[in-house]
């Protein structure tokens, strides 16, 4: 099987077991190690010329496909179309959506707030301190597979009996794996002793079906990207 993988600034790694291993930073250079080596085999042979392609023109049309990719393509027994496209994602193609989740996950929680907070009081979630983690879609032979495991740290800010409080809302392990259980969240406060604090925790926390209501929004989002 050939493995054709873009790394970052677009080099293009060929790699086929007992065959030399071939990167160029410009794919569209890139030729298949079997087919530039000095002995071609036969098997290697029939299987272009069975679709009608010339050992170069196969070479040329891999080239193209890895370099439609967006960061990784496999291309395995089957030979390339002319038109060199990747149809119906039957080659591994893979998306990273690690961005895309952290601009979703900001907009489905930031905002959230607590409610009956007295003498004028608040308390919401202000601010996404970090999303560190993984998260991409692919596809392999047709069947689509997401992927995730995020890090999530949210701040919350607020004022409870005229004082200034804050912390963090946590989600340590928002993964494809917890999807059915829920994920696990966290709260936490600058001063955990402070009854002010004490008070912004628990109005906070009544919140807690409108944040798993939000997070099953990402969840179904990600899952129809």
């Amino acid at each position: 099987m050939r493995v054709a993988k873009l790394l970052p600034g677009k080099e293009l790694v060929l790699a086929i077991p007992g065959k030399e291993l071939v990167s160029r930073r410009d794919s569209r250079a890139c030729v298949p190690a079997e087919l530039r080596a000095a002995s071609v085999s036969s098997t290697a042979k029939r299987r272009y010329r069975r679709s009608g392609l010339s050992d170069e023109l196969a070479a040329t049309l891999w080239a193209k496909l890895a370099d439609a990719a967006g960061s990784r393509i496999i291309g395995g027994a089957t030979a390339p179309r002319q038109d060199a496209t990747n149809v119906n994602n039957w080659h591994w193609f893979e998306t990273d959506l690690a961005p895309w989740a952290k601009e979703r996950l900001e907009a489905h929680l930031v905002g959230i707030a607590a409610e009956g907070v007295p003498d004028k009081g608040w308390v919401k979630v202000t601010k996404l301190e970090s999303c560190e983690g993984e998260a991409s879609v692919s596809n392999r032979k047709g069947k689509r597979i997401v992927a995730y495991e995020l890090n999530v740290k949210l701040t919350w800010k607020g004022s409870v009996d005229y004082d200034e409080v804050e912390g963090q809302l946590l989600l340590p392990y928002v993964s494809e794996d917890m999807r059915e259980s829920g994920y696990e969240i966290k709260f936490s406060a600058k001063e955990p002793n402070d009854d002010s604090h004490k008070k912004a925790l628990r109005y906070l926390q009544k919140r807690l079906p409108l944040i798993k209501e939000r997070l099953q929004a990402f969840t179904d989002e990600i899952y129809a990207k």
